[in-house]
């Protein structure tokens, strides 16, 4: 499994602090987002999101390797990995395979463990789908 650990250096695309941008968004590699983004937003291939501690998102994630810094206002599917600091939001659903909060961290929605890694593989384009979990709810 590929580490959601992204060296700076490595980042194909960042969508700057004072930027909006509204539509979809799919990747391969490493993309962080520093501004807000509106739609929906998929990676296959052991693509990494990385959304920094000012940044807004509203629409779903359907990525392999989620690092939540800021807010994330939608359903998420983090397939490999989901890593959440102390400053991340999450107002949604989320379907991971590994998820790593640290204290601070907030989610406001229902968690599923993805539990094998057939379930996991990520078909780009099908949507989230979350089956009904455990609620896990942190305040900040």
């Amino acid at each position: 499994m590929r580490s959601a650990t992204v060296d700076n250096n490595n980042i194909q695309t960042i969508i700057g602090q004072h930027a909006s941008f509204k539509g979809e968004l799919s990747f391969e590699g490493a993309v962080r987002i520093d501004g807000n983004f509106e739609g929906n937003i998929r990676s296959s291939n052991g693509g990494t999101l990385i959304v920094s501690e000012v940044a807004n998102i509203t629409g779903e994630v359907d990525v392999p390797n989620l690092v939540l810094h800021g807010t994330i206002s939608g359903n998420v599917r983090a397939s490999e990995s989901l890593k959440m600091t102390a400053t991340g939001k999450l107002r949604g659903d989320v379907e991971y395979h590994i998820m790593s909060l640290s204290e601070g961290a907030s989610i406001n929605g229902r968690c599923n463990r993805i539990d094998d890694k057939k379930a996991a593989t990520n078909e780009p384009g099908k949507g989230v789908k979350l089956p009904a979990g455990d609620r896990l709810s942190q305040v900040a």
